[in-house]
């Protein structure tokens, strides 16, 4: 009897650790974790959208890829307050504006949602994590990598050119910050900057119209790789000015996508700083997933004067030298 009853005990505990698991995957399979990109319609993101949806494969989680047509602030709080209603589980957002949406996402957090943010972040808004660039240093980077190409230049100023995406977006101000911080007290000077509002037909607009209309322009810094999702063809005067002195006239630019090898092979980019944004896409659903299992948050650094923790999901630096590499 003492015998029986000792099994029966052990087939309990079994057969409730097995109702534990498949309990816990039934939960997990019922959660809903959104990512909210700046756009629709932004090939820049599709990375994002990769690494979120293989997350939701191995973790056995639903994810959802939700996003304003147009990357305007106010569109992404309208869509931030549909999926408040719908009782989402958890949301990471790339922010069109850091301050214009903190209190939509206080609202979601409020309402018990897990949130973070990735790629451009809302610090104030009480977001759990921020997955992606160290968008200051990225800034810094290009800086540095600016004054390089100049180092020991003899002309007195070299004037340089900005292009920017949305202004007050918490990346690109970053950005700006840390290549502004950098080049200062040297003679770098900016003359110019103009935001193409994270619009692919439209940075090549402003690129191609700065250019034609300042042919002695020495440097083009873009914040942004918008440009270069086009091919090279879409931008003559560009084209024009880059080859028509190109020891001197020089280009740094954020991002890297297979497009960009086009612009290397023919000597159009000088420098380029790579994101990860597959990685932006998988660790915030792992991470989101991890909160609400009660885990902690993988690779989350605390940094000094950064509200919450930041999750670095590296780059690379891209060069002539190398990019062959970086393509294969």
């Amino acid at each position: 009897m003492k015998k029986l009853v000792c099994l029966t005990l052990l087939f309990a505990i079994l057969a409730g650790g097995v109702l534990f698991a498949a309990g816990g995957a039934e939960k997990a399979a019922q959660r809903t974790i959104v990512v909210v990109p700046q756009q629709l319609g932004n090939v820049v993101f599709l990375p994002a959208k990769e690494g979120m949806e293989q997350a939701g494969k191995d973790l056995g989680v639903k994810v959802d890829w939700v996003a304003p047509v147009k990357a305007e602030a106010q569109l992404q709080v309208e869509v931030v307050e549909g999926l408040i209603q719908r009782g989402v589980d958890g949301i990471a957002i790339s922010c069109n504006h850091p301050d214009a949406l903190k209190d939509v996402l206080k609202a979601a957090i409020d309402a018990g949602i897990v949130v973070s943010t990735f790629d451009a972040d809302s610090p104030e808004s009480g977001r759990a994590f921020y997955a992606g660039t160290e968008n200051y240093q990225a800034g810094v980077t290009c800086g540095e990598e600016m004054l390089r190409l100049y180092e020991g230049h003899p002309k007195k100023e070299i004037t340089v050119a900005i292009l920017e995406g949305i202004p007050g977006a918490f990346d690109i101000e970053s950005r700006k910050a840390g290549f502004l911080d950098t080049i200062k007290g040297s003679n770098l000077k900016v003359v110019y900057t103009g935001a193409c509002d994270d619009d692919v037909d439209k940075s090549v607009v402003i690129v191609e119209d700065y250019t034609r209309s300042n042919p002695d322009l020495d440097a083009w810094f873009m914040a942004g790789g918008w440009p270069y999702i086009v091919q090279p063809g879409a931008m003559p005067e560009m084209i024009k000015w880059k080859l028509a002195d190109p020891d001197n006239h020089k280009v740094v630019t954020m991002d890297v996508f297979p497009s960009s090898k086009d612009f290397f092979d023919m000597g159009l980019i000088d420098v380029a700083v790579g994101q990860n944004f597959y990685q932006m896409g998988y660790l915030s659903v792992e991470n989101i997933n991890n909160i609400l299992d009660g885990k902690p948050i993988e690779g989350g650094m605390v940094k000094e004067g950064f509200p919450g923790l930041f999750i670095d999901t590296g780059g690379q630096l891209v060069t002539p030298e190398n990019y062959m590499a970086e393509f294969e």
